[in-house]
C-alpha cells in the first residue's frame, strides 16, 4: 500500500472515528428517549440526566485526551475510545438502574470527547499541510453523517423494540471500529511528531500555549453557545411556537443534518481559497448571521436557510478551528492545544445549554434564546479577529 493510500484510509478512518464519537454516541442517543420513556425504563426528566451524563463526560474526555494519549499512544488511545462507545451501546440494551446508565453514558462521553481530540489531530497533523482543507472536510463530515442517520434511521429502529435499537447501534459501531482498526498502525507517538518532537513536546506539557492560541480558544468557546439554539430548541421553535407544526420541523432538521454533512466540504473548499484564518471568520460572520436570523424565521426559505446554514457551519467551524491552530502552533503541539479548544467548547457548551434554557423558562419565549446565541457568535467573532499571527499569509 503507498504512503497515499495509507494517509487516505487514515482520513476515512478519523471521519468513522468523529461518527461514533459524536454522531452516534451523542446523536444517536436523544432518538432513543422516547422509547426508553414509553417502556418504562425512565422518566423524561431521568432521560435527560442521561444525556448530561454523555456531556459531563465529553468534556472530561477533552480535558485528558491529550495526556492519555501520551502515555498509551494514539492509537491505542482512538481504537479505545472506538471500543468504550460500541460496549456502551450494548450493555444498555436492557432496562437497568439509573446508576448503570448514568456510568455508561458518561463513559462514552469521556470516548467521544478523546476521540474529537486524538482522531481529528492525528489525522491533520500526519496530512501534508495543502490536502489539510479535504482531510478536515472527510473527519468533521462524520459529525453530520450521524445527525442523519441519527434522525432518520434510529428512530425506525426502536419501533422493532428498544433494546433492538441499543443493540443495533452497538453492532454498527464494532463494525465501523474493526473496518478502521489498521488504519491507525504506526500511529504511536504524538500525532504527527516524530519521537524526538514527542519528548519535547512532553517536556514542555505544561508551558503556556501562546496567546493567539488561548483567543482563538475562548473564541471558541463563545462560538459553540451559538449552536446550542439550534441543537435544542429549533425543531420545538418552528412546529409549535412558529406554529408550522411538526413535520415542517422535521423537514429543517433534516436539512440542518444535510448541511451538517456538506459544512466541512464547504468549509475546505474556502480555507483552500481564503486561509484558515479569513474562512473562519467569514464561518462565524454568517453562523451568526444565521442564528439571529432564525429569531424571525417563518417562511420555509428563511427556515430552510437557517438550518442549512447553522447545520453546515457547526462542523465547519471545528474543521476550521482545529486547521488554523496547526498553523499557529508546531505540529508535536497540536494536539494540546486542540484539546484546550474542545475543553472550551464543551463547557461552554453545557452551561449555555443550562443558561439559554433557564432563559426561555424565564420568558417563556424562543426568539431571546436565538438572540443571545447569535451575540455571542458575534463576541466570539471578535475575540478570534484579534487571534491572528504577526505576518501572518491567511
Amino acid at each position: 500500500m503507498t504512503t497515499e493510500q495509507m494517509r487516505m484510509d487514515r482520513v476515512l478512518a478519523g471521519s468513522v472515528a468523529i461518527l461514533v464519537g459524536l454522531g452516534l454516541a451523542r446523536f444517536g442517543y436523544p432518538p432513543l428517549v422516547p422509547g426508553m420513556v414509553d417502556a418504562d425504563w425512565f422518566t423524561a426528566a431521568a432521560a435527560g440526566y442521561l444525556g448530561a451524563a454523555n456531556l459531563l463526560g465529553y468534556l472530561l474526555g477533552a480535558l485528558t485526551a491529550s495526556r492519555f494519549a501520551g502515555r498509551v499512544g494514539a492509537a491505542a488511545a482512538i481504537r479505545l475510545g472506538l471500543l468504550l462507545i460500541a460496549v456502551s451501546f450494548l450493555v444498555l440494551s436492557w432496562a437497568a438502574p439509573f446508576a448503570w446508565f448514568f456510568i455508561w453514558r458518561f463513559i462514552s462521553g469521556w470516548a467521544g470527547g478523546v476521540l474529537m481530540v486524538v482522531a481529528a489531530s492525528t489525522v491533520l497533523t500526519t496530512t501534508p499541510p495543502s490536502k489539510r482543507p479535504l482531510a478536515g472536510a472527510i473527519v468533521f463530515s462524520g459529525v453530520g453523517v450521524g445527525i442523519l442517520f441519527s434522525a432518520n434511521v434510529v428512530p425506525w429502529l426502536t419501533t422493532v423494540s428498544i433494546s433492538w435499537a441499543w443493540v443495533s447501534l452497538g453492532v454498527l459501531c464494532l463494525l465501523l471500529t474493526a473496518a478502521t482498526w489498521g488504519a491507525w498502525r504506526g500511529v504511536s507517538t504524538a500525532a504527527g511528531a516524530s519521537p524526538a518532537q514527542a519528548t519535547q513536546a512532553a517536556s514542555s506539557a505544561s508551558a503556556a500555549l501562546p496567546l493567539a492560541v488561548m483567543l482563538v480558544v475562548v473564541g471558541y468557546g463563545l462560538q459553540s453557545v451559538g449552536y446550542v439554539p439550534h441543537t435544542l430548541f429549533w425543531v420545538d421553535f418552528l412546529a409549535r411556537e412558529q406554529d408550522l407544526g411538526m413535520g415542517f420541523a422535521s423537514v429543517q432538521w433534516s436539512i440542518f443534518a444535510l448541511g451538517a454533512i456538506a459544512g466541512p466540504f464547504l468549509a475546505g473548499w474556502v480555507a483552500a481559497r481564503l486561509g484558515w484564518y479569513s474562512a473562519l471568520l467569514l464561518s462565524v460572520a454568517f453562523m451568526a448571521a444565521a442564528v439571529l436570523g432564525s429569531s424571525v424565521a417563518d417562511t420555509l426559505w428563511l427556515a430552510s436557510l437557517c438550518s442549512f446554514v447553522v447545520g453546515a457551519m457547526v462542523p465547519g467551524l471545528v474543521s476550521m478551528t482545529s486547521g488554523y491552530l496547526s498553523q499557529l502552533v508546531p505540529l508535536e503541539e497540536h494536539r494540546r492545544a486542540w484539546g484546550w479548544a474542545t475543553t472550551s467548547f464543551a463547557l461552554a457548551q453545557a452551561v449555555g445549554g443550562y443558561a439559554l434554557a433557564a432563559v426561555f423558562g424565564y420568558v417563556g419565549s424562543y426568539p431571546p434564546v436565538f438572540i443571545i446565541g447569535g451575540a455571542s457568535l458575534v463576541l466570539g467573532l471578535v475575540v478570534t479577529l484579534v487571534a491572528r499571527k504577526p505576518k501572518e499569509a491567511h
